[in-house]
């Protein structure tokens, strides 16, 4: 009777500590956060645009050309907004897979948007100069395979190159950075589909990422072109 009850207690405490474990998971708690933050910060973009990045996502590549473009990624298709979900301090979107033009994959999959929101900060970090994809907007994508589960999770073939809005009257605006910080609020963000930093030459120097924002610079000298070949061959 004495060890029923020891294995009973037992039990409870490990279903207690479970219920505990996983309603503190940050996928339970993403979307409170994120909708309390006002704003977004593209301050440290410039990290995608190196070759010696250290992210574990790996959603950093070189592009020359539209054919390299084509040729790197995996899985081109149309894609639509489903949701989105932060694991691992980085943020998980989850897309409808609508017309596939490259590649197998399931009809659901999930993109990695290199992005995080925490506690101590007081806007969205966002590590790209696009913007999070909408609701009600149909997105061409070039994407790669990446971890946990190939057919299921991606990332883009390159930060900027790698999605391109259906939607026409999708803008561009332009912000120079204040000491470094770049800090747009949400509600601007709609129906744009590219954010471009003019980075202080100075602040480049002093922080050791003058190559970095070269990239950055060329990178997005190639967006219109790219995406006026991708929206005319894949219709």
């Amino acid at each position: 009777m004495k060890k029923a009850l020891i294995l009973l207690l037992t039990i409870a405490v490990c279903i207690g500590i479970c219920i505990n474990l996983r309603g503190n998971r940050k996928e339970t708690t993403f979307q409170k956060i994120y909708d309390t933050r006002k704003s977004v910060s593209f301050t440290e973009l410039y990290y995608a645009f190196t070759k010696n990045r250290s992210a574990y996502h790996k959603d950093y590549k070189d592009i020359e050309n539209f054919k390299q473009l084509e040729n790197d990624s995996q899985l081109i298709a149309d894609v639509e907004y489903v949701s989105r979900r932060q694991m691992h301090n980085i943020i998980e979107t989850e897309v409808a897979v609508k017309k596939i033009y490259k590649g197998q994959c399931d009809k659901r999959i999930m993109i990695y948007e290199p992005a995080y929101v925490l506690d101590e900060y007081e806007e969205v970090q966002l590590m790209q100069p696009k913007p999070f994809m909408e609701k009600n907007e149909t997105y061409l994508v070039f994407l790669r395979k990446s971890f946990p589960k190939n057919g299921q999770y991606y990332i883009m073939t390159n930060t900027i190159l790698g999605s391109y809005p259906r939607n026409q009257e999708f803008k561009i605006i332009e912000r120079n950075d204040k000491d470094g910080k770049v800090i747009i609020k949400k509600e601007a963000l709609h129906n744009v589909e590219l954010v471009r930093v003019h980075y202080n030459k100075k602040f480049a120097e002093n922080e050791g990422v003058t190559n970095n924002i070269k990239v950055y610079e060329k990178t997005l000298s190639l967006y219109p072109s790219f995406k006026q070949k991708a929206l005319q061959k894949y219709q």
